[in-house]
């Protein structure tokens, strides 16, 4: 990737070895401007949010740096490694944003209606409850990914446990809570 110089071995270990290393700010600064190319370029409607899926990106590799390996002969280069996960976090951001922005316009065009019509509009009601709950920053951010391959992703409760590495009984918990709150959202907005 051009713009990128490359990350020697010694930051990447240095900042496996200590989260708080005074080195992230270098790992930061050579990368923030390739990472802002990157979602100018691939995710354009997301460019106010550049400031904050940078930071993410920090995050989630300061948390995967102790058990990272490099290999860049089997596993590509480090530079690819992060704009992977910058990738991911985009995308997933974008997919909130389409899902936001189609129930605002569900709520907004939606007409009142009445008989055969009331399915449709109750579809359009779960839709907009959904993306509501899981936009909902009060909600543990893990509960809501859970959920959000359940319900979204349409993934079995087995795969969903065994991707977040927890337990078949939590993952029945949390689908259990989150269809509770989304009963209660969906009941209020249909009151409406």
């Amino acid at each position: 990737m051009p713009g990128i110089k490359k990350t020697s071995v010694s930051l990447i270990k240095d900042l496996a070895a200590d989260r708080q290393s005074p080195r992230w700010e270098e790992m930061y600064r050579t990368y923030e401007e390739p990472m802002r190319g990157f979602l100018a370029a691939k995710f354009p409607a997301l460019a106010a949010n550049a400031d904050d899926l940078i930071q993410e990106t920090m995050v989630v590799l300061s948390e995967r740096l102790p058990g990272y390996r490099y290999l860049p002969d089997e596993k590509g280069h480090f530079r690819n490694y992060i704009m992977g996960i910058l990738r991911n976090l985009a995308a997933t951001e974008m997919t909130k944003l389409l899902r936001e922005n189609k129930a605002r316009q569900a709520l907004r065009t939606q007409p009142r209606v009445s008989g055969g019509e009331m399915s449709s509009w109750r579809m359009d009601a779960f839709e907009v409850a959904l993306s509501q709950t899981l936009a909902d920053e009060s909600i543990n951010p893990m509960h809501r990914e859970v959920f959000r391959h359940l319900a979204c992703g349409k993934e079995s409760p087995e795969d969903v446990a065994r991707a977040f590495c927890i337990s078949r009984a939590n993952v029945d918990q949390i689908k259990s809570r989150m269809i509770k709150r989304l009963r209660a959202l969906l009941a209020r907005l249909t009151e409406a």
